[in-house]
Order: structure tokens, then sequence, then C-alpha cells
């Protein structure tokens, strides 16, 4: 990609209120104490996503609030979800605990957490738009992975699996809960035609796959570091088999390789839910065929050769 500003491309507002909501709500995060210090998370948050939409825009003319705001509104309701779901999982594995003053019980702290975290998946669509150029997906091309239609199956069924056995080894297993979404729902994002990092690699396209694996690494490291300065309201880990390492703020080191597969899991929830939005690109072709499309910079895919955005 070329290093030159598309001409469209200036500062919008997005470099002046993403800014403002940082340099407001990280200091007040790090300081603030009591039963609301809670609700400065969402802000902080906020203020990424607006202000990496913004440097999007500055870099492609273009950006996912500006071109698809209707999409960017969707993904708060299913990141919400998508939180709600982790959080019930907590309670039986229960790799994550709170430190904030009691304010909601149990039911209501779960709902709470959920409006907070509505910017996960925001954050990274947003995240992988940025880190798009440094990848350059479509140049990372591999061996073909083998792929039948019993193996997408098999794969289908590992998701299954992974969802339900770590509620009965809970202490043994929870890594896996961090999967079981990708595993599930990437091979149905398959056979329904939408984008599918397995479809990818059966034709030996591997970069949207190291792109989401950058993502995660680098939407996971900005959630601890701020997490770990927060005076009022953060998590700690109980992880076993791992809580013994080296930690790189709350989370011991070997933890951050979960965020590789959780990105995955974020990428094939948000093509399932979202399939109505985006161009099918058909089963034949993205399994065995050649790369037939290209992923535009506001996160979704667009056939080769369209206007884009």
């Amino acid at each position: 990609m070329s290093t030159v500003l598309p001409s469209t491309a200036r500062p919008g507002w997005q470099l002046v209120v993403g800014p403002v909501l940082i340099a407001v709500a990280w200091p007040a995060y790090w300081t603030v104490t009591g039963r609301y210090s809670e609700d400065l998370f969402l802000p902080l948050w906020l203020g990424y996503v607006i202000t990496v939409d913004g440097l999007v825009r500055l870099r492609t003319g273009t950006s996912l609030l500006t071109a698809r705001p209707r999409l960017f509104l969707l993904l708060l309701p299913l990141s919400s979800a998508l939180w709600v779901f982790y959080e019930l999982y907590n309670h039986v594995l229960g790799n994550w605990r709170y430190l904030a003053s009691a304010r909601h019980g149990r039911l209501l702290w779960d709902l709470v957490q959920a409006v907070h975290f509505s910017t996960v998946i925001p954050v990274l669509w947003e995240t992988r738009d940025l880190l798009r150029p440094l990848v350059r997906p479509a140049r990372v091309r591999g061996r073909r992975l083998p792929l039948s239609r019993a193996g997408e199956r098999a794969v289908c069924a590992a998701g299954v699996l992974a969802l339900v056995v770590p509620l009965l080894a809970p202490r043994q297993t929870y890594p896996l809960l961090w999967c079981a979404l990708f595993l599930l729902l990437d091979p149905v994002n398959l056979w329904r035609g939408r984008p599918s990092l397995l479809g990818d690699a059966a034709a030996g396209r591997w970069g949207e796959a190291v792109l989401l694996a950058l993502t995660g690494l680098v939407g996971g490291f900005f959630w601890e570091f701020w997490n770990s300065g927060s005076a009022g309201y953060r998590w700690v880990y109980d992880t076993p088999g791992v809580n013994g390492w080296p930690h790189l703020f709350e989370m011991p080191l070997p933890g951050y390789l979960g965020y590789v597969p959780f990105a995955f899991s974020v990428h094939a929830l948000t093509v399932l839910a979202l399939g109505p939005l985006l161009p099918a690109t058909g089963r034949r072709r993205a399994a065995t065929g050649p790369a037939t499309g290209s992923v535009s910079r506001s996160g979704c895919e667009e056939p080769v050769g369209g206007e884009g955005q």
C-alpha cells in the first residue's frame, strides 16, 4: 500500500474527540476510587476506538465510523452479548475476579459489565484496520490446509466439546473456552459462503489469520495495561498451571496467547451475526479456489475490482 495519503484523507472529528476522551478518562481511571470508578472504563475505551478510527481515516480516507456507522452501532450490542457469555462461563471457571466496590448484585453486575465491554469487538475491528497495512494480508500465502467436509464437521464438533468440557473440568481445560466459538462458528461461515479463516487456510491464504492474531495481542496489551493501573476497578486472574509464570501487568505471559483464538472467535461471531451485511464469497471459492475477495479497510469483505468505499 502506498504511504502517500489519499487526497480525500483529512484529520476528522475522531482525532479531536478520541484523544480528548482518553486524556480525561485515562488519568481519572487510574486515580479515582469509590463506587463509580468502574464507569470510567467505557469512556476510556470509546476514546481508543474513536482515535484509532480517526487514524485509519487519516491514512485511507475512510473508516468504519465514517463509511459504515450502522455496522459500527451493531457491533456494540453484539459485543455486550459476547461478554455476557464469557461472564456467565466465568462463574464456573473462576479465571478472573473484579476488585471493585460492591455496587450491584450478581446478575446486575454481569449486565453492567456487558455495557462496559460493549467496546470489545469495535476495539478489535478498529485495531485490525489500523494494522492492516503493516501485515498486508493479501501477500501472506502458504501451503494449503487439507480440508474435507468431514474435517470441517470435526472442527465444528471440537467447538461443541470446547464449550462443554470446561464446565466439567474447569481448572484443567479452561483455555478451551477461548477457542470454542472459532471452532464452532468458522466452519458454519464457510458452509454459508462467508469469510472464513478455515476457508482461507484451505486456499493457502494465511494473511487474515496473521492479522487477527496480531490484532488480538495488541488489543490484549492495552486491556491489561489500562487495567493494571486502575485505582478503583480492575480484574485479577486465577489461571491454573501458569499463575507462577512471569506477569506482564496482571496477566501471566502465557495468558496473552489466549488473545489470539479470542480474536479468531470474535471474527467468526461477527461474520456469522452480521452476515447479511457482508457480500457472500461462495463456499467452493472460499475453500478451494483462488483468492476472490479482499477485506476492506472498514472491516468488511468486498469483491476484488469493486469500488470499495
